[in-house]
């Protein structure tokens, strides 16, 4: 006879303590777990099934296995258990992909009551929600969304009262949501929408034509998207926009990108399309990236880019960049290129930082760039900064804009 072996003393102890009908409980609730996940329950799930699937999700290891569990979740979810299918989710970040997608699926059964629901809970419910909705159905949605009135609504007296959110920024906060959904339905739409944004002043729709933009490259090539941005109608959005894409452009093609972007050179407010090919082709290639925005003519974009383009470049070799800067002679593509490798370099090393911003031929641009290192400085070593500030002979007007910073300024 075989000897018992650990297994079957394991099991027999558990048949002692839990009774045999436990465990056969147990084996059942995991065959049905199973049962769910490779699709031999038929029909709608039931709750019993909810309940499996949740328990399979929480509680295996196997990724694989937890990803069916919550497929098959959203599979069956319907309006009647739609709040029994988020418990089984409710120990999830509200950040994480699967608490965001099941609203985002919930929304496009329930609408206005799955976006409502988030307005008494402590997580982020309402936002990928109201993606949802977007998504199935856009012009409900967006009826909604402008419609709706958010203070003294007694829908908000958590967030508003108990939470303290500001009723415009839970606007906005929804509003990303809704662009999110557009988005995933139409780009044009989406972008028709923020273009309104951003004429009205929004200073949030910059950050939601990322969004928008980030929805049209999932099935385009930038060089295919850039045909889309250029034909969005003019104004801020649409710089947004071309902003975006160019710096996706660099990773498809960054000679070919550079040639395109070279003809937003000229206007100030295009300037930064350049400054995006320039940060991204430095990455790659600094030294090819720098000859293309030295050929430059003068410009708005090819200061923009020999900024951007040496401050990528000092983040990942400031030995090489600065070697690249003792080559350059005096001019406004120096002083540009200066005022990059300086602002980067402050948050490493401030006191080198100030010794090239001292070379800066400009005095605007100089007195610009020592209040950016000396903020720098601040933040790293206040006690450092504060010496500096002293006893540097600074302009009375640099000095206290480095010791007075706005608040938004104060933070990396």
């Amino acid at each position: 006879m075989f000897a018992p072996q650990a297994g079957d003393s394991f099991q027999s102890n558990t048949l002692a303590g839990q009774g045999e009908d436990s465990l056969i409980r147990v084996r059942k609730q995991d065959s049905e777990a199973k049962a769910a996940i490779q699709g031999e329950a038929p029909g709608i799930i039931t709750e019993r099934d909810i309940k499996a699937l949740g328990k399979t999700f929480r509680k295996v290891a196997s990724p694989i296995e937890r990803r069916l569990a919550f497929s098959k979740l959203l599979e069956g979810l319907t309006s009647e258990n739609a709040l029994l299918v988020r418990q089984q989710i409710a120990h999830l970040n509200h950040k994480s992909p699967e608490f965001q997608e099941f609203h985002y699926a919930w929304r496009t059964i329930d609408g206005e009551k799955a976006a409502l629901f988030g307005a008494s809970t402590a997580e982020d419910d309402m936002s990928p929600a109201l993606a949802g909705w977007a998504s199935g159905n856009p012009s409900e949605a967006l009826a909604w969304f402008n419609s709706l009135q958010i203070k003294d609504n007694p829908n908000f007296d958590y967030l508003l009262n108990d939470r303290k959110i500001q009723p415009d920024r839970l606007r906005e906060h929804l509003m990303r949501g809704l662009v999110k959904g557009l988005a995933d339905n139409n780009p044009q739409t989406a972008s028709d929408f923020v273009h309104k944004l951003a004429e009205s002043g929004n200073k949030a729709a910059s950050k939601m034509m990322h969004t928008v933009v980030d929805a049209v490259m999932q099935s385009s090539k930038p060089s295919k998207a850039v045909e889309w941005a250029e034909a969005l109608p003019e104004g801020s959005a649409r710089n947004v926009a071309l902003r975006r894409v160019a710096d996706r452009y660099v990773d498809e093609n960054p000679s070919e990108a550079a040639t395109w972007a070279t003809k937003y050179a000229e206007d100030r407010a295009t300037a930064g399309i350049v400054g995006e090919v320039g940060a991204n082709w430095s990455h790659r290639d600094p030294q090819a990236a720098l000859e293309w925005l030295s050929d430059l003519p003068a410009s708005h974009g090819q200061t923009a880019g020999l900024h951007r383009a040496l401050s990528d470049w000092t983040q990942h070799d400031p030995v090489a960049a600065s070697e690249y800067l003792s080559t350059m002679t005096d001019s406004p593509a120096r002083n540009a290129a200066v005022t990059g490798f300086s602002n980067r370099l402050a948050w490493e090393d401030p006191t080198s930082a100030l010794v090239w911003a001292e070379t800066i031929t400009s005095d605007v641009q100089r007195n610009k760039t020592m209040i950016t290192i000396g903020r720098a400085w601040t933040q790293k070593d206040a006690e450092g900064a504060a010496d500096w500030v002293a006893n540097a002979g600074l302009p009375e007007k640099v000095r206290q804009a480095i010791l007075n910073p706005p608040q938004d300024k104060r933070r990396r």
